[in-house]
């Protein structure tokens, strides 16, 4: 499955928002999900998802994300060589609109890069947020211990990512 992420940046800013559905429910996250329909490209879906998960607040283009990483997920239990999933990360820094909270992400909140509040983040977010930040573009693996409770191990690598 492909998934896009987007973190909408200015000012040394982030923007999060409490994530109230599914995975990672009632912790920090980005804006995001997976292409519907399948043939959407990555970037119009990460376009779709950061729109409606800010209440149709925040509307960005596709030439203005910046890519910042692709990351494939794997579950415990899977020892294949294909993720369960696959996340095109983004930044954007040209975007208009102000986020509101909706049912899926609540109290979208202004975070300075040095004050993101990791303890209050999925373990895997904790681990590649901090790696967003740099100038670098990475390709990274992650693998959950069983109930994605945490991670069990996860390395990443500087490549140029075209997404």
């Amino acid at each position: 499955m492909k998934a896009t992420l987007v973190f909408p940046v200015k000012n040394n800013q982030i923007l999060l928002a409490r994530k109230m559905k599914k995975v990672g429910a009632g912790k920090w996250n980005g804006f995001g999900g997976k292409s519907e329909p399948e043939d959407e490209t990555v970037r119009d879906t990460a376009c779709r998802e950061l729109y409606e998960e800010t209440g149709e607040g925040i509307k960005t283009k596709r030439e203005d994300l910046i890519p910042k990483a692709v990351i494939d997920f794997y579950f415990f239990k899977n020892n294949s060589k294909e993720p369960d999933f696959s996340v095109a990360i983004y930044f954007t820094e040209n975007f208009e609109g102000e986020a509101v909270g909706t049912d899926e992400m609540q109290d979208p909140t202004w975070f300075s890069f040095k004050d993101v509040p990791y303890q209050e983040m999925l373990p895997a977010d904790r681990d590649f947020i901090p790696k967003l930040f740099g100038d670098k573009t990475f390709r990274g693996k992650v693998r959950f211990t069983e109930g994605m409770n945490d991670v069990l191990d996860s390395n990443y690598e500087e490549v140029t990512i075209e997404i």
